[in-house]
């Protein structure tokens, strides 16, 4: 016996690797996830038969029977969630090492939510702003360590936005290209490593008006071609992005001529912006099928969204505003206001019942992930106004003080 057992072993192995072989592993789409060194502490894991996942706390605060497709993904370094700072008491800290990271999504009213960060946040020390150079400081208040050099303290930012630091990542960045970007380029800045936490915030757009903003948007020539579209470390290439006109821009281009290019970077935006594009072959649309693509980025979308630690909605300023003072424990001097969206109606007065199909057929995944964000918007905000026992007065005076209030105005003439 004690001969023959190795040879029972060398057997059974080889029988194994070459039942392995015969398997048709190399028909099966790899997915590209972060090195093992890259990844967080906690570990995102999603169980098969509910849309709910798990971490060291409960991260999705939304209705458990929403359909949501199973997912498994892992969160960027240093993210804090909303849930996090809601049931584990993590609060945002200006002067230690903490990064407001605003993802701004083009026709949201993104410039104006920063406009209230940078002009109206009542903070220690707040933004200095230079109107023309349509730029700010913000730099953190003096801390007892007074160790390092005035220039590196001076670099380091608690806001990471376009009026803060600049499209430093690529204009109008994406979540993908923000979460491989952003610290990285701190570091750069402030000249050394440092440990830092993010808390990402966003803003969220009624699609069918969003779409049509940037359509009259377009039409004044707007490109965005700046974009850079970085996705595992490459950019995408021409043939993946394709084009939808010649020339310089697209002006002047018809309601049905936007609608009728299939590679409009329009389409479904805010969703492509929201999830992780490395999990879908990036820009490459022969990766895997359309149906298991849209499935996919949707499903990413929507953990990525209930994951940062703010989401705001254009349509409902109020409710934003005191979701966002009450995670952050911070306050505005002045209200946002509701002004009524003037410029996308008057468009969509115009759009005949066809184009109106067309758009919202194109904008499918961005509808379902607004219902969802609405959902999102709507529970957190009864879960803050449960634990404040100052809710009442707290909702019935947001701002105190006379200062900028949004306006759709500044959304059709924001970049």
């Amino acid at each position: 016996m004690g001969v023959r057992f190795p040879s029972v072993v060398v057997i059974l192995v080889g029988g194994m690797f070459f039942l392995l072989y015969l398997l048709p592993w190399q028909s099966l789409p790899s997915v590209p996830f972060p090195s093992p060194s890259s990844f967080p502490r906690s570990r995102v894991v999603v169980n098969s038969n509910v849309s709910l996942m798990t971490l060291e706390y409960p991260l999705l605060d939304v209705d458990p029977l929403a359909e949501s497709p199973p997912l498994q993904q892992y969160q960027p370094h240093g993210l804090v969630t909303y849930r996090a700072m809601v049931e584990s008491g993590v609060t945002f800290n200006v002067t230690g090492s903490d990064v407001l990271v605003i993802l701004h999504i083009q026709k949201t009213g993104g410039t104006s939510f920063e406009k209230h960060i940078v002009q109206d946040l009542v903070i220690d020390k707040p933004c200095v702003c230079w109107k023309k150079r349509k730029r700010c400081k913000c730099p953190r208040p003096p801390s007892r360590d007074q160790s390092k050099p005035e220039e590196q303290r001076s670099a380091d930012s608690w806001l990471f936005s376009r009026f803060s630091t600049g499209w430093i990542c690529g204009l109008h960045a994406d979540w993908t290209e923000l979460t491989a970007c952003v610290d990285s380029e701190l570091d750069r800045a402030y000249g050394t490593p440092v440990q830092r936490r993010y808390f990402y915030v966003t803003m969220i757009r009624d699609p069918i008006h969003r779409f049509l903003s940037e359509f009259r948007h377009v039409q004044r020539g707007a490109t965005w071609k700046a974009s850079r579209h970085i996705c595992n470390g490459r950019y995408a290439s021409p043939e993946e992005l394709g084009k939808c006109y010649s020339g310089r821009s697209w002006a002047e281009v018809s309601l049905s001529d936007f609608v009728n290019c299939s590679h409009n970077l329009a389409f479904n935006r805010q969703t492509r912006m929201l999830a992780n594009l490395s999990m879908i072959g990036c820009y490459n649309k022969s990766y895997m099928s359309p149906q298991q693509r849209d499935k996919m980025m949707l499903a990413s979308a929507k953990q990525n969204l209930a994951s940062m630690a703010f989401v705001g909605l254009t349509e409902n300023q109020k409710i934003s505003q005191y979701i966002f003072e009450e995670t952050f424990k911070l306050r505005f001097k002045i209200p946002f206001t509701q002004n009524e969206d003037t410029y996308s109606k008057s468009t969509l007065d115009k759009t005949t019942p066809s184009e109106l199909k067309a758009v919202r057929q194109a904008n499918a995944l961005d509808l379902e992930l607004y219902a969802f964000a609405e959902q999102l918007l709507h529970n957190r905000f009864n879960e803050l106004k449960v634990r404040d026992p100052y809710f009442r007065e707290h909702y019935n005076s947001l701002g105190e003080q006379n200062g900028y209030h949004f306006s759709w105005d500044d959304i059709e003439n924001e970049d």
